[in-house]
């Protein structure tokens, strides 16, 4: 890309704790959903489709997912050092924006078409398109997070941010998720559950690389003036950031980035076994018919929507690593519950009339409470940045969420390849339908769905406690900042 000064009028900056626009904040969510659209292709159903429909190996799967997710990770933060670094008429991020979705759309095409092949075959075919799926991807994604960040260094204002980017995002999924349970995957002859059906995957992926396409773009020019206005275009020095791994290293020495980096880690583990195993709980666990599924999954997804503007107020209320930490906790108990109950015999029969309202209630739960968590995190991350920039002097917020971007990737990564290895260590048989999986294996599913992962999110969430970006150390970070623009110093 070209690295040519962008020439701006000083008086056209926004004030950097000066509230967005709403329209701002609307045109940079809408972005998200072509991210939401991905996520419910490649994490809801990529996994269950080559495990079950196509009949690769759980443990090929999962490997074959991993080395993808682990490969797109690594070059997360360079994606974003290179963003930060970039210097064109069109700013900073938006280039990345532009060049992104059609090539996703493509490589999504191709994800769910694999020809006949022998396993490894199927191996690498899944790896290679998984790759470019999720590289081009990472093209938009860390751009656009960064960007989330540089619209206000305001406290308050970067929840709210944060909010719009999440509300949209689950948007996008649910968008996705009703095209393909109530279009593409709906019971047809031959097939009791449409998703097992491999003529309906095709159709599905140009679908979602329509939507992903569409929304990445209009996003893009919706807020491409707002951007060229940024004081942040042309604030990074290139120079302080010559090397990837030095600033991450020096970003590790600040306790807050070192908690929250690690901390993040962990969920994304905890996430990567619950979306790789979320389709086969609900259709061999729980037996639910696709409606239902769709239902369950809609369920977990308004209660996401319902909460979003309550992180807000609860940051402001509590602070965010308190807000952070009980959205973690109280979510994944409410997500894990249904399936503790059941292997304690105490939760509603499979078919009975219960079953439904019972599931629903508390993935809504699950969904509301876990809305802080997500919110914050960006939030939070953006803080850090701000410590960064007061200790060492550069702005760095493309790197910082391409770390943490390879942080979910690598996490989801590694849950997904241990969800593979579970589904053969079970002796999960593929291509069956709902009611003749060995009563052992819904067992051994459960037991590692729910209580398992629940262990380990529970040991994740105490290495948040040395966070300390409350807001008045924040307040003192964005005075000293504020000073030293004011001097003139670049930053």
């Amino acid at each position: 890309m070209a690295t040519e000064a962008v020439s701006l009028d000083l008086a056209a900056r926004p004030a950097p704790h000066a509230a967005l626009p709403l329209r701002i904040k609307l045109f940079y969510g809408l972005g998200e959903a072509g991210e939401g659209v991905k996520t419910a292709a490649l994490e809801t159903f990529l996994f269950f489709f080559y495990a079950q429909v196509v009949g690769l190996s759980g443990a090929l799967t999962g490997l074959a997912l991993f080395v993808a997710l682990l490969f797109d990770g690594v070059v997360d933060p360079m994606v974003g050092a290179w963003s930060d670094r970039t210097r064109t008429r069109l700013g900073r991020r938006h280039p990345f924006l532009y060049a992104a979705p059609v090539p996703l759309a493509i490589a999504l095409w191709f994800l769910f078409t694999p020809p006949a092949l022998p396993q490894v075959g199927l191996f690498i075919w899944l790896t290679a398109f998984a790759i470019a799926a999720r590289f081009a991807m990472t093209l938009y994604f860390v751009p656009h997070m960064a960007l989330g960040a540089e619209l206000s260094r305001d406290f308050a204002e970067r929840v709210s941010v944060g909010g719009y980017r999440v509300l949209f995002g689950y948007v996008g999924r649910i968008i996705a998720l009703a095209l393909a349970f109530s279009v593409f995957f709906a019971q047809r002859p031959g097939f009791g559950n449409g998703q097992l059906d491999p003529a309906a995957y095709p159709g599905f992926a140009i679908a979602a690389g329509v939507l992903v396409v569409a929304f990445v773009i209009v996003s893009a020019l919706g807020t491409q003036k707002a951007t060229l206005a940024l004081p942040s275009n042309t604030s990074t020095r290139p120079e302080l950031h010559s090397g990837v791994l030095r600033t991450l290293g020096q970003a590790m020495r600040l306790p807050s980035f070192r908690a929250l980096f690690v901390a993040l880690l962990v969920m994304y583990l905890y996430n990567g076994v619950q979306f790789a195993l979320a389709l086969h709980m609900n259709t061999y666990f729980w037996q639910l018919p696709p409606e239902q599924v769709q239902l369950v999954f809609y369920g977990n997804m308004l209660g996401f929507i319902v909460g979003i503007p309550l992180a807000r107020p609860a940051a402001a209320r509590f602070d965010k690593k308190a807000a952070y930490m009980f959205g973690v906790a109280a979510s994944c108990i409410c997500s894990s519950a249904p399936t503790v109950l059941r292997l304690l015999d105490l939760a509603p029969a499979n078919g009975s009339d219960a079953l439904l309202p019972f599931l629903l209630t508390l993935n809504v739960a699950s969904g509301l409470l876990g809305s802080l968590p997500v919110v914050l995190a960006a939030a939070m991350l953006a803080d850090a940045s701000d410590e960064y920039d007061l200790a060492y002097g550069g702005r760095a917020e493309g790197l910082f969420f391409g770390a943490n971007a390879f942080c979910r990737k690598a996490s989801l990564g590694l849950g997904g390849a241990f969800a593979g290895i579970v589904i053969d260590v079970i002796r999960f048989p593929a291509k069956t339908e709902p009611g003749a999986v060995p009563a052992e294996a819904l067992v051994r599913l459960g037991v590692t769905y729910g209580p398992v992962m629940l262990a380990v999110l529970f040991a994740g969430l105490a290495i948040m406690i040395p966070y300390n970006l409350h807001r008045a150390r924040h307040a003192e970070i964005a005075a000293a900042l504020a000073r030293r623009e004011g001097g003139g110093t670049p930053i």
